[in-house]
């Protein structure tokens, strides 16, 4: 198993661009707050994270989007997803608020 700072790049869990390990982030696919657990866990790059949170609350997550294959499918992350994966993994841009959660 490839130790956290490992350097070689590992795809992000939603978009599948590539990152070294210490730039992605842990996403808990269940809320913590709903019962998730460590078997929840995935690696997401942090503007695929933030989308996510951005975009659904933790009742939604739980509810509807307890795994990444359902994210993906989400339409509220449809647009997103086919801009995102045509951006270099270099680019960094901070996600701005929705008006209204789902």
């Amino acid at each position: 198993m490839p130790s956290p700072d490992d350097p070689l790049p590992r795809p992000c869990g939603l978009c599948e661009r590539p990152f070294p390990r210490p730039r992605l982030t842990k996403h808990h696919c269940k809320p913590k707050s709903r019962g998730g657990t460590a078997d929840d866990v995935e690696l997401l790059c942090s503007q695929c994270h933030g989308m996510i949170h951005a975009t659904f609350t933790n009742t939604i997550l739980a509810a509807l989007y307890p795994t990444l294959e359902q994210l993906r499918v989400a339409p509220e992350l449809g647009p997103f997803l086919t801009w995102v994966r045509k951006q270099p993994p270099s680019r960094k841009k901070r996600n701005k608020p929705r008006w209204r959660k789902v």
